[in-house]
C-alpha cells in the first residue's frame, strides 16, 4: 500500500476522533438552526469550508502531488521511449541503407567476376584452339616430311633396283663380265638418266 494512502487514513482517523468538542457541538447546534435554502451562511458552512480545504490540502499533498510527479515521470519515460524508438528507427534505416549498398556492391562484384571469368574462358578457348592448330600444322608438316623422306628412299631404292637390273641386262647383252670401272660408269649413267627422266 502506498505511503500516501496510509497518511490519508491516519489524518481521517485524527479528524474523526480528535475533533474538539466545540466543533462537534457547533455542528449539531448549527444543524438544529439550519434553515432550508440554496445557500445558508452559518457555522456549518464554515465547518464544511474548513473540511473542504483540509480535504483539498490532504488530497494535494498525498494524491495530486504524487500523481503529478508520477505523470511527469511517465511522460518523461514516454518521451525517452519515443526518442529511443526514433533512434532505433534511424539506426535500422542506416543499417538497411548499408545492407542495400553492400548488396549492390556484391552484385557489381559478382558481375565483374562473371565478366572476368567469361573473358578468361574465351582467352583459354582461343589459346587451346591456337595450340590445336599449331599442333595439327606441326603434325601435318612432320607427316609430309616423313612422306617426302619415304618417297626419296623409295626413289633411291628404285634407282638402285633399276641400276642393278640395267647392269644385269647389260651383262647378258654383252655376254661378258663388266669391270669395276664399267659398273661405276653404268651406275652413274643410269642415275643421270633417272634424274633427267630419260
Amino acid at each position: 500500500m502506498p505511503r500516501g494512502w496510509i497518511a490519508l487514513g491516519m489524518v481521517a482517523l485524527l479528524l474523526a476522533w480528535g475533533a474538539p468538542d466545540a466543533l462537534v457541538a457547533a455542528a449539531t447546534e448549527g444543524a438544529a438552526e439550519h434553515k432550508p435554502g440554496i445557500i445558508n451562511i452559518d457555522k456549518t458552512l464554515l465547518l464544511q469550508l474548513i473540511n473542504f480545504l483540509i480535504l483539498v490540502a490532504i488530497l494535494y499533498k498525498f494524491l495530486f502531488k504524487p500523481l503529478t510527479a508520477f505523470m511527469a515521470e511517465r511522460s518523461e519515460g514516454i518521451k525517452r521511449s519515443l526518442s529511443e524508438a526514433e533512434e532505433a528507427r534511424k539506426a535500422a534505416a542506416r543499417t538497411m541503407e548499408e545492407y542495400s549498398a553492400r548488396l549492390v556492391a556484391a552484385q557489381k562484384e559478382s558481375e565483374a567476376v562473371r565478366a572476368r571469368m567469361e573473358q578468361e574462358v574465351a582467352a583459354e578457348r582461343q589459346r587451346l584452339l591456337k595450340e590445336s592448330r599449331e599442333e595439327a600444322t606441326r603434325l601435318l608438316g612432320a607427316a609430309r616430311a616423313e612422306i617426302g623422306q619415304e618417297v626419296k628412299q623409295a626413289k633411291t631404292a628404285l634407282r638402285e633396283e633399276a641400276v642393278t637390273l640395267s647392269l644385269a641386262a647389260a651383262e647378258k647383252l654383252l655376254g661378258r663380265a663388266l669391270t669395276e670401272a664399267d659398273h661405276r660408269r653404268l651406275v652413274e649413267q643410269a642415275i643421270r638418266d633417272v634424274r633427267t627422266g630419260n
